[in-house]
């Protein structure tokens, strides 16, 4: 092989021809990704709330005192209460809201004030967070988001 010449890399003919299949596969799931970022965001805020709860429930027990979880209709945050008096605000996630207003109130004896958080995302799925009069927090999702689950 003292003649031989060897090329090592690409030819501009290839490249482009590499650009344009990946630009297609982008294009074609570019659509389903900003689907499962409204998903993602949904389930993030649902886990959020659900947890609030339940750590609120645990501090009226442990401190022998009320907690609510107030929350506005068309918020994108919420308001954890003590014994009546405002502790903080919380956002959820972006592209998430609370459909209808409410709030959800924990005795020091574990028990509660039975509601839920209806939760839905920009693209119009909802997910709920369902508490119990025993004070059960569990989440759901319905079938409409006009109904309960």
């Amino acid at each position: 092989m003292s003649g031989a010449r060897t090329k090592d890399g690409f030819s501009t003919i290839e490249l482009l021809a590499g650009v344009a299949v990946m630009g297609i596969v982008v294009a074609i799931a570019l659509p389903n990704w900003r689907g499962w970022f409204s998903y993602y965001s949904l389930n993030n805020s649902t886990r959020q709330v659900q947890s609030e709860l339940h750590e609120i429930k645990m501090r009226a027990a442990a401190e022998n005192i009320g907690f609510q979880l107030e929350y506005l209709q068309d918020a994108n945050a919420y308001t954890i209460q003590r014994d009546g008096k405002t502790l903080v605000n919380k956002p959820l996630a972006d592209g998430t809201t609370i459909t209808k207003a409410g709030t959800i109130s924990f005795s020091p004896r574990g028990t509660a004030g039975a509601n839920r958080v209806r939760l839905s995302s920009a693209d119009g799925k909802c997910r709920q967070i369902v508490v119990s009069a025993t004070g059960r927090v569990r989440v759901c999702t319905p079938n409409n988001c006009a109904l309960d689950c």
